[in-house]
């Protein structure tokens, strides 16, 4: 059976207390010849009566504050608040009153804290209270005062605060369970228990200063009373100092060194296993920490079981990630075929629209044949317009469910963006249009599909056009740099712009105008995620209209996978 970590090192810092107490004790007794003065107890007696004093004066002043506070809450009207709002003005009172708990009490329970562990506590005047029996209110002693609470016969209001003394240089209380107070010294257990057994005045060092000390039994309640107060020696040396701090100093050294030795080999080995196996865990390797071999086996109880968890932890989150892959398939799957059906709805109406039309007009020529009338050519535009509608609609449908993968081919920069600006110049549909080119990019290539990318230009030209028809100068911007790693080509005009968020514009269906497919932008995104590029929409101070293109720049090894791409 292994022996647990903390077991180890309580045997340890026990063995070396043992031995560095003893050498200590000894050497301490020849060097510094400590000595104990029976006369002195008429002046720890008279401090002692002061701490007794003090604590009664301080009950009271508590009594009052209690008092005090328990009208206040009926002013207040506190009950007829909520839990939330009586918390908060609880923790004001304490604050304003420098108070250290606070409760009420109905019916033997807590209101303000209910799911804590206080029991209301038994009074008993002047008398330090434990308010738990664990945790961090058990470690100390507490004046405690209750109140009643007017209108609420089953409410008590209990205050608690920890006593201040004044004029008394050393002071410890305690009581058979522990210290209650203490003040610049922490004595242990032991020689507590020895100071109420001997019932002598004792001596200590404290900081390189001699205090007389005294335990007295309080005689109105269970605990006592540890005063003290600094007196000179003159029986020791400046040599014994030094001796007895050359042995200390070489006693600390060797213990140490053995301490650390064994916490070296003992502890920290199975702890960077832990560690080890967490860091593979967030790398993404979910391995389990082996605990039959060293250096986890026969670690200790305490290590075993953390690496227990750690396993137990390592299975659940495999499992997790699995269920959670499993979860993104589903919801993909649905989100797919929602869009499916959003996106049927909106060619279906696309499509009913013009087919309305020419149902109807067909039927009025047919009409006008059957009662022998004339038929004038004009008559069939408007079934002629209605199916090229249609024939536009299917022809951008099948675009952007075609989706062919460009034919990207080596091309400079500079020739490519000259190559765009020639070719949306001769577009007749933009001699309307005022378009400034404009490029500070001076080399570099680009992988790029040319006839794809006037498409591009081609939409986004058209669609910045149409948003600026009301105004008088239409002018388009068109302007290219060289960034880190990839070209910029902004395209901005001075339309009013869209009036939703940019992601929006590039959903399918997605449209603003009242002939449109939703899918010219769809398709310009797909071409330029084609190149790898990206192609986001923003509003410049609310005045312009921006749409940013970036294209990788291409590298040597590019060209290989151009010529698979073509």
């Amino acid at each position: 059976m292994s022996i647990g970590i903390r077991l180890k090192i309580a045997l340890g810092f026990t063995l070396l207390t043992i031995v560095v107490v003893s050498a200590v004790s000894f050497w301490a007794a020849q060097s510094l010849g400590v000595s104990i003065d029976s006369s002195d107890y008429d002046k720890l007696e008279s401090m002692k009566n002061s701490v007794i004093s003090q604590l009664t004066q301080a009950q009271q002043d508590l009594d009052r504050v209690g008092e005090d506070t328990a009208s206040a809450l009926i002013d207040m009207e506190f009950f007829g608040h909520d839990a939330d709002q009586q918390q908060r003005l609880a923790e004001k009172i304490k604050t304003s009153l420098n108070i250290d708990w606070l409760e009420i009490f109905q019916q033997g329970k807590p209101i303000l804290q209910p799911y804590s562990s206080f029991v209301q506590p038994g009074l008993s005047r002047s008398r330090l209270l434990r308010l738990t029996g664990s945790g961090p209110f058990s470690y100390r002693g507490y004046l405690v005062t209750a109140s009643p609470i007017g209108g609420n016969s089953n409410a008590t209001l209990f205050l608690a605060r920890q006593p201040e003394f004044k004029g008394i240089p050393l002071l410890c209380i305690f009581d058979d369970t522990g210290i209650l107070y203490t003040d610049r010294y922490l004595p242990e257990a032991d020689f507590l228990k020895k100071l109420t057994v001997d019932n002598v005045t004792d001596q200590i060092i404290i900081d390189n200063e001699v205090f007389r000390i005294r335990a007295f039994k309080e005689p109105a309640s269970a605990y006592w009373l540890l005063v003290g107060y600094a007196a000179q020696r003159a029986t020791i040396s400046r040599a014994d100092i030094d001796q007895l701090m050359l042995r200390l100093a070489i006693l600390e050294v060797v213990g140490l060194l053995i301490l650390g030795y064994f916490i070296g080999q003992r502890m920290f080995s199975p702890l960077n296993a832990l560690r080890h196996g967490i860091e593979q865990v967030a790398a993404g390797h979910w391995k389990e920490i082996p605990l039959n071999e060293a250096p986890m086996k026969n670690s200790g109880d305490e290590i075993e079981n953390v690496a227990h968890s750690f396993n137990h932890m390592v299975r659940e989150l495999s499992l997790a990630q699995n269920r959670l892959i499993e979860v993104q398939k589903e919801l993909a799957t649905k989100e797919k075929m929602a869009a499916l059906g959003r996106f049927s709805a909106g060619i279906a109406h696309e499509i009913n629209n013009p087919l309305g039309t020419i149902l109807v007009t067909a039927g009025m020529l047919k009409e006008a044949a059957a009662s022998n009338g004339n038929i004038a050519p004009e008559e069939f535009d408007e079934i002629i317009e209605e199916v090229k509608r249609c024939r536009d609609i299917i022809a951008t449908l099948r675009t952007y469910t075609g989706r062919m993968q460009p034919g990207l081919v080596r091309m400079n920069f500079a020739a490519f963006f000259s190559q765009i600006r020639s070719q949306m110049a001769a577009v007749a549909e933009f001699n309307e249009l005022e378009l400034a080119f404009s490029s500070t990019v001076s080399e570099g290539d680009l992988l790029v599909d040319g006839k794809a990318m006037h498409q591009v230009f081609y939409n986004l030209i058209r669609n910045a056009g149409e948003a600026m028809s009301d105004q008088q100068t239409r002018c388009v911007n068109i302007a290219a740099a060289l960034e880190s790693d990839h070209f910029t080509i902004r395209v901005q005009d001075t339309g009013p712009g869209f009036q939703c968020l940019p992601e929006h514009i590039f959903e399918p269906l997605f449209t603003t105008k009242a002939q449109g497919t939703g899918l010219g932008l769809v398709i310009c995104q797909a071409i330029i995620d084609g190149h790898h590029g990206t192609i986001e929409a923003r509003r410049i101070d609310n005045r312009i209209t921006e749409f940013c293109i970036s294209l990788p720049i291409a590298q040597p090894e590019d060209d290989k996978t151009g010529e698979d791409r073509r």
